[in-house]
This record gives C-alpha cells, sequence and structure tokens, in this order.
C-alpha cells in the first residue's frame, strides 16, 4: 500500500524581534517565541549550532516547551563543515553527537553546509559519514558547483541522506535528490504563485513516499510564507495526497 511522505515546514530560526507585530504579539516575550511558534509551525532550523555548541541547558528547555511531534534540524558547527582539512574531526563529531542528543525524539536532520568556496575534495563526505550516529538523518549543502554532480547526488542516496536545494541562492544545488527531501527557500519574496508551484512540487515527494523539510528565510515574512505553504499542501492538494493513502 502506498505511504505518503510526511511535510514539515518552518523558518530558519525563531528569536526574531523583528516578527513582532506580524508574526509574534508585539509585546510577546523573548523567553514565550519559541512556544508560539511550535503551536503554529512543526519544525525550525537551528543555526546557532553553527557558531557555538548550545550549553545542555539550553536545548533542555527549546525541548521543554514544544509539542511532542515538533522538530529541530540542526546545522553542524562550522569546524566541521568550514574547514577543509577537518583536524579533530573525531571530537568535533563526538561534541556535535553530544548536542544533538540533547534534542532526544525531537531531532529532525542534521544539516552539514559547505561554504561556497569549498570545490569538491574526494573523501570528505565518507570521512563525515563514518562518523555519523545510525539513528540520524542528515542533510547536506554543496555551494561550491564542482560538488553538484549525479556521482555526488548518488552517493548521498546511497548514504540515506539528503541534497539540499537552496532556491534562490547563487548556486542552489541539485533538486529532488535524496532519501528525504530538504528545501532551503532563500528568496526575499515568494508570491502565491510561486508558493503554489512549490506546493505542488512538495506534494509530488510526498506522494513518492519522501519526507519533505522545508525552511525559509528568518525575514519578516518567513514564518507567515511557512504558513501559507503548509495550508496550499493540506487544502489545495489534499486530493492527491489522499489518493496516495
Amino acid at each position: 500500500m502506498p505511504v505518503t511522505g510526511q511535510l514539515m515546514v518552518g523558518t530558519s530560526g525563531f528569536s526574531y524581534s523583528s516578527w513582532r507585530g506580524s508574526f509574534y504579539p508585539r509585546r510577546l516575550k523573548p523567553a514565550e517565541m519559541l512556544d508560539f511558534y511550535a503551536q503554529r509551525l512543526p519544525t525550525v532550523e537551528v543555526n546557532t549550532t553553527f557558531y557555538r555548541t548550545q550549553p545542555e541547558e539550553v536545548v533542555a528547555g527549546w525541548v521543554a516547551v514544544v509539542p511532542a511531534d515538533f522538530r529541530f534540524a540542526v546545522k553542524a558547527h562550522r569546524r566541521i563543515s568550514h574547514n577543509r582539512r577537518m583536524p579533530n574531526l573525531e571530537e568535533a563529531m563526538r561534541i556535535l553527537a553530544l548536542e544533538a542528543n540533547g534534542f532526544g525524539d525531537r531531532l529532525g536532520p542534521v544539516l552539514f553546509q559547505l561554504p561556497p568556496t569549498a570545490p569538491f575534495d574526494e573523501g570528505r563526505i565518507e570521512r563525515i559519514a563514518a562518523l555519523l550516529p545510525s539513528r540520524w538523518r542528515v542533510a547536506y549543502q554543496f555551494r561550491h558547483p564542482s560538488w553538484h554532480t549525479p556521482q555526488v547526488a548518488d552517493l548521498v542516496e546511497r548514504m540515506g541522506a539528503a541534497l539540499v536545494h537552496g532556491d534562490g541562492e547563487e548556486v542552489p544545488g541539485l533538486l529532488g535528490r535524496g532519501a528525504f527531501i530538504y528545501l532551503r527557500l532563500r528568496r526575499e519574496t515568494y508570491s502565491p504563485q510561486r508558493l503554489t508551484a512549490w506546493a505542488r512540487r512538495i506534494t509530488g515527494y510526498l506522494v513518492g513516499g519522501r519526507d519533505v523539510f522545508v525552511y525559509f528565510k528568518h525575514e519578516k515574512l518567513g514564518p507567515l510564507y511557512a504558513q501559507q505553504l503548509l495550508s496550499r499542501v493540506r487544502t489545495s492538494f489534499r486530493p492527491l495526497l489522499q489518493t496516495a493513502l
């Protein structure tokens, strides 16, 4: 029997004062933002982990205020993704694993985002993959064009990982490749027509049985676009999803 994938849509981050008055109530306290966010969107991409390892109590506080089906996508620290030689990789991955374990069953994909200055480096991804916990869902974003080949996409899929597509970026990457789908929608604005086009494409992935994770930019309209995209998939394309059940 066909099984549809799961759709998770959110934004890159949640703690933005600029959202007050559009998404957040004007007087909402910073400590209340994630609780409010998680009642309206099912996932968030955590980018602070890229810059510094988050204290255990911070992660525990985040987990405590979200529903059981909420998922945190965690961006791996730049000491792993942005240093070509990857010194002390084993120790860096050990620290990342401890941090990610703090999210428990609310851990979504772990994102390894390589910089635009990093060309294809044979064996680099295999070195990272060899140290990954088997239970992790992993996504790779390559922003140098030399990575965007069928051979790399095939490797990522064989590993059970996702190849990130960055819509609106200078080098967006291949689209639709991976054991699951990871989309980063980076444009400043999304017209209703463009959102509908994405909803149609995403529905195709879901009907094909692949889970889809989508993250809009953190600009003021990001959470509103996320809500609109979720609504479009659930309403306009509901007949297609029901047919696949």
